[in-house]
């Protein structure tokens, strides 16, 4: 997500788009319930992201293999029509999702394979570029970390990388890390100090870290993208 609008800034800026916007986009917003709600929907991102880049969310989800009639079928046809269209041409599309997914997700489409041109497959950060992050994401909030916690953090992020599977979320996991255990915590722990200074609110200490014990599945909260094309 945090590509596509960065693309889209560069594009602009290179003079290929003429805003460099980014709409979003995703099965759930193109889906209608109506008959050819789909084609209406997608009408109407083309025409919300002319000059930028339409992003699709977990694109796969439009391909259901067993079931010719789903409507994300309507949904890529609705697609190929607008890319064909010569008065649209002032904008981007991007389709974003697991490797394997998409893989077969571009294959179902004669249409859609033959105009993918790049694709690209992201990695997993490393455990050093996650606490980097949580460095980043406290810098922006003004929060501080005191090196107890520091590295308390590293522990809990090294063992959940080392048993990561294909859902793990990358930088949305230390996000979510962050808003639902550790602020959570923080929070609680300051609840009890009668009058509160400046340093103790932004101070984040060992005792507001998330136990050693399997983090809840809540925190690990949406999966990131691994493929872009």
């Amino acid at each position: 997500t945090t590509v596509a609008g960065i693309i889209g800034k560069i594009y602009k800026e290179l003079g290929l788009l003429s805003k460099g916007h980014v709409v979003y986009a995703k099965r759930s917003t193109l889906v209608g319930r109506y008959y050819d709600s789909e084609l209406r929907a997608i009408e109407d991102a083309v025409n919300r992201a002319q000059g930028g880049v339409l992003f699709i969310d977990e694109a796969y989800t439009l391909y259901v293999e067993d079931d010719p009639r789903d409507p994300g079928k309507k949904v890529l046809e609705a697609i190929m029509t607008q890319l064909a269209d010569p008065n649209k041409r002032d904008w981007m599309l991007v389709l974003a999702g697991y490797g394997p997914e998409m893989d077969k997700f571009i294959k179902s489409n004669d249409g859609l394979d033959s105009r993918v041109n790049d694709i690209f497959y992201f990695d997993d950060y490393s455990i050093d570029e996650l606490m980097q992050i949580s460095e980043y994401y406290c810098d922006k909030h003004n929060y501080i970390m005191t090196e107890d916690a520091k590295e308390h953090l590293r522990s809990v992020v090294t063992r959940e990388y080392n048993s990561k599977d294909d859902t793990f979320a990358n930088a949305r996991y230390i996000h979510n890390l962050f808003e639902k255990v550790i602020l959570v915590n923080m929070s609680k722990r300051i609840n009890g100090l009668e009058l509160p200074t400046k340093e103790e609110l932004q101070t984040i200490e060992v005792s507001d870290m998330p136990s050693m014990r399997k983090i809840n599945q809540e925190s690990k909260g949406m999966i990131g993208l691994d493929k872009m094309v």
